[in-house]
């Protein structure tokens, strides 16, 4: 019954997305503050398994990867609470309590909201996950990878610029204020804050019955709060069953071809998006050249490869500059793509088209 229940909800609803741009300054700067500590702690935690894991490798540890990327085990156990699995919780608080990334990851995690924490868990478990596949996969066809897989690594805070943390929907965003003072609440610190939002927004989420997921996106400088929910569909009858197919290009972005002798196809130009990405492209290549020029310090990695380490004001203001640019130019595009999806899908829809193959 519940497996017939849960066929009839995918086939009657489909999954929708809309984002709220946070625009507030004061607000930016404190949940960029706190998703970059959410970054810390992934990075804490992956840097833990690797070593846990290349001394499990040598013989000169037991494997603990399974505990580690626990959500329910590593709650309980960074942040004290009592559970039923108290046998393996001490084991790790016993085991690590000298280490200092212990230590770095218990002071970070009760700086942050415990329910948002486990899709960082399960999200540094996944990575390991494709990991192990692909090494796996190596070890039976080497010709299928450039390189050795290698394990998932930290990345510096200071070169972040795309990262998301995903929010509990029951315990870390709050519609409490939404329809009377046109606020969403969210909870990333255990404090919450509000973002306003105009009525176009309100009534979109007042609209919703079933809430899917939410998550606060960092891209380039700029922040958004992403709600995913699932839309009812309306049951349609097709008088005549027809089909259509889409050919993906470049000059020809789409040309979609209706199996009937009457509807006419559709050609999608895409010139115009060669042009504002190659215009894109000299711009951003030009700025560069400027930065390269605003460089105060050196660095050279291992391999002899020097790297910018310090800017000047000016070459701070080009690099910010830059991120704008790729953030307009993502936009840009996101936004083309669906209008463009969307008057597509409307024309199959009122010609009757039941199926659609994309080649």
């Amino acid at each position: 019954m519940k497996k017939n229940n849960k066929q009839s909800l995918v086939q009657n609803t489909e999954l929708r997305t809309f984002s709220i741009r946070i625009k507030s300054d004061k607000l930016e700067k404190k949940l960029k503050n706190t998703l970059l500590t959410y970054k810390h702690f992934e990075n804490i935690l992956l840097i833990l398994i690797n070593q846990n894991y290349n001394l499990y490798k040598e013989g000169r540890d037991v494997n603990d990867f399974n505990l580690l990327t626990s959500p329910q085990l590593m709650r309980n156990a960074l942040y004290d609470y009592n559970s039923k699995h108290s046998a393996q919780i001490e084991y790790l608080k016993n085991k690590y309590k000298d280490n200092q990334l212990w230590q770095v990851l218990k002071e970070t995690a009760k700086k942050l909201k415990s329910h948002n924490l486990t899709y960082i868990i399960n999200r540094v478990k996944a990575s390991f996950k494709v990991y192990f596949t692909n090494l796996e996969l190596y070890k039976q066809n080497p010709s299928l990878f450039n390189g050795m897989p290698k394990p998932p690594k930290p990345k510096k805070l200071s070169k972040m610029t795309n990262y998301s943390v995903e929010l509990d929907k029951y315990c870390s965003l709050s519609f409490a204020h939404l329809e009377k003072k046109n606020l969403v609440g969210i909870n990333l610190s255990n404090s919450i804050v509000y973002i306003h939002i105009n009525k176009e927004q309100v009534k979109k989420l007042t609209d919703i019955n079933k809430l899917y997921s939410a998550r606060v996106i960092y891209d380039n400088g700029n922040l958004y709060l992403q709600i995913s929910y699932l839309k009812e569909l309306k049951k349609t009858q097709t008088k005549q069953l027809k089909y259509a197919s889409i050919d993906i290009g470049i000059n020809n972005l789409m040309a979609v071809f209706i199996d009937d002798e009457n509807t006419p196809s559709l050609i999608v130009d895409g010139k115009p998006f060669k042009y504002y990405n190659a215009k894109f492209n000299r711009l951003v290549a030009k700025l560069n050249e400027s930065k390269s020029k605003e460089v105060l310090e050196w660095g050279v990695s291992k391999t002899g490869t020097k790297y910018p380490v310090k800017y000047t004001e000016k070459g701070k203001r080009i690099g910010k500059f830059i991120s704008f640019l790729y953030s307009k130019r993502n936009r840009f595009f996101t936004d083309q793509f669906h209008k463009m999806a969307k008057r597509v899908v409307e024309y199959l829809h009122l010609n009757g088209v039941s199926e659609l193959f994309i080649s």
